[in-house]
């Protein structure tokens, strides 16, 4: 998801970048992502659908303090920042609220709807060029001020802030192409280009047709900021609550503690059921530890869980007795993608890219992050969640065809992955494997706090890296361009972490773009293809899938479809 819907996939210690998507907690059949076809209008739902509160979960009361542990702490909370998987949950699900939001059910039904606004919005001149919201009565922030759709424009308009800008980009790009406005800081006009305020409606105009508007103002650029709450770069420590928690207590790096915002009203809320008293957020653990301690289940652990997969070294033993650990363990296929990404600045021969592809062992990749209980191998930019996947596989593994793309020449690559026992024993295997094929690898670790924000550089010195990807929703637009275009290329801080750009593809992007939503989706197959034979920019590893497991006191537990983690909006405590 950096756009990601920039995440990164923790499998087990590696990173989850992304935003939306299309899991589901559907048991063990890792295989049934790959039949969804259901396009993004198809969950569209109406102004009735938009109105709280959220659905009761039976069982549930409330009180409690659940908690959560970690080994990194959350990075950016800030609406305007977050775009890994567990920063959007904590902050989306219980910190801040959006525009639209998306309701899950507990039977796996979605729908994306209006959060603060009315309904999921007006197609004003029925052409997708201008779109309209109107927000609900009753909304208050954590000191019961009001919210107001000024602070929904000043929100979108600090996202376009270079410094502050590491989160999702369509609805920036679409309001203003060249990217001149900065901001609202030094000055700069506190509504930016193409966003109008009217009392309690805002209006978005786009040069071109933007069918999937109601799908981009559910992220976080449209969360409510007041001005005079706004602190630039330090929002990130204590964003203002518009949600049913407020931020009691933080230690950057130790703990952060949220409390209930009594202001929040559930009866303007479809999305989230807020039943504990307090969430408890500790950081600095190793995520094996935390597997095992989370399965041990001890005396004063039965409200403790957290937010990433199960460690893979942990995962086997707890597979092999499923039904010991009851409603507490589930298991759901991912919306995320991993890959390797390609320096392709540094590595410009497409042979080489080709060669380093067909010399990438995924097989054992897989097997050292958790098996098939955890992955399924990639072989596409794009994930079978994305609606019009196609299956295709362009370069199988082959050490002779790798050694003949090379033309017997060696090539040397600098291979940089997160500082964590697992990453190393994996840069150990691929300095072996790649070996094989005559490509000598230099693995150069970085620590896992920073790792995104090194290999975001695009001076960075490095050939090859980890990566993940899942889509901001059900389109491959979320994915294509982000990550594998334009809109995702910067000196720092954006998404496409190869680097890469070509003028057909740019051509085919806007083309697909421009298209009504259900012609474009099989298109952005066909264009996944095209750059995977063309221009080898990346190894697709594995799709992601997830197993997660808590204290015995939780209840509530159900996979997010549009975040693949834990949603933490429907946690209870059973006692």
């Amino acid at each position: 998801m950096k756009r990601q819907a920039k995440l990164v996939a923790l499998s087990g210690v590696a990173l989850a970048l992304v935003a939306s998507g299309c899991s589901s907690n559907t048991g063990n059949d890792s295989d049934g992502a790959k039949d969804h076809t259901e396009s993004s209008t198809d969950i569209i739902g109406t102004a009735e659908d938009s109105k709280g509160p959220a659905s009761a979960i039976d069982g549930a009361k409330e009180g409690g303090e659940i908690t959560i542990l970690g080994r990194d702490d959350l990075v950016h909370l800030d609406p305007a920042r977050a775009y890994v998987s567990s920063y959007m949950m904590v902050g989306g699900g219980l910190l801040w609220r959006s525009l639209t939001g998306y309701r899950e059910e507990m039977d796996g039904t979605v729908k994306l709807v209006g959060d603060l606004a009315t309904d999921p919005g007006t197609d004003v001149n029925g052409d997708c060029t201008v779109w309209e919201y109107t927000l609900k009565d009753g909304l208050k922030y954590e000191d019961g001020s009001d919210i107001t759709a000024e602070d929904v424009a000043y929100g979108v308009a600090r996202s376009f802030y270079s410094k502050i800008g590491d989160g999702p980009q369509f609805l920036q790009d679409w309001l203003d192409p060249e990217r001149k406005y900065e901001g609202p800081y030094d000055g700069g006009e506190k509504i930016p280009p193409g966003v109008a305020v009217d009392g309690k409606k805002i209006t978005f105009t786009f040069s071109q047709a933007r069918c999937e508007t109601p799908f981009a103002v559910a992220l976080g650029t449209t969360s409510p900021v007041p001005e005079a709450e706004d602190k630039g770069e330090k929002y990130d420590d204590r964003p203002f609550s518009s949600g049913p928690y407020k931020i009691a207590d933080r230690t950057l790096g130790e703990k952060l503690t949220l409390e209930r915002n009594e202001h929040w009203d559930a009866k303007t809320d479809p999305l989230r059921n807020a039943y504990p008293d307090t969430y408890s957020f500790e950081w600095g653990f190793d995520t094996k530890d935390i597997a095992n301690r989370i399965e041990a289940n001890q005396s004063g652990d039965e409200n403790v869980m957290t937010l990433g997969s199960i460690h893979p070294e942990v995962l086997p033993n707890i597979l092999a007795d499923k039904k010991s650990y009851g409603d507490r363990l589930i298991t759901a296929p991912q919306k995320y993608n991993a890959y390797m990404a390609i320096h392709t600045e540094h590595i410009t021969d497409v042979d080489q890219r080709r060669a380093l592809n067909h010399a990438f062992p995924r097989d054992r990749y897989m097997q050292m992050t958790g098996g098939t209980d955890a992955n399924s191998p990639s072989t596409t930019l794009m994930a079978p969640t994305v609606p019009g996947w196609k299956e295709y596989d362009a370069y199988p593994y082959d050490v002779e065809k790798a050694k003949e793309l090379l033309g017997g020449e060696s090539l040397k690559i600098r291979y940089a992955y997160p500082e964590t026992p697992l990453e190393g024993k994996i840069a150990d295997m691929l300095v072996e494997e790649y070996g094989k094929a005559g490509i000598e690898v230099e693995a150069v670790p970085i620590p896992t706090a920073d790792y995104y924000g090194q290999i975001a550089v695009r001076s960075n010195d490095f050939d090859l890296y980890w990566a993940s990807w899942g889509q901001d929703w059900p389109s491959g637009s979320t994915v294509i361009a982000p990550v594998w275009g334009e809109d995702g290329l910067a000196d720092e801080g954006g998404s496409n972490y190869s680097f890469f750009t070509a003028p057909e593809i740019e051509k085919r992007i806007d083309e697909i773009e421009a298209m009504p939503v259900s012609e474009g989706l099989p298109l952005w197959a066909e264009l996944d293809e095209t750059i995977m034979k063309d221009y080898a920019p990346s190894i697709p590893i594995s799709y992601s899938i997830g197993n997660w497991i808590t204290g015995s006191d939780i209840g509530g537990l159900y996979i997010s479809q549009d975040i693949s983690t834990i949603d933490v909006r429907k946690l209870f405590l059973k006692s």
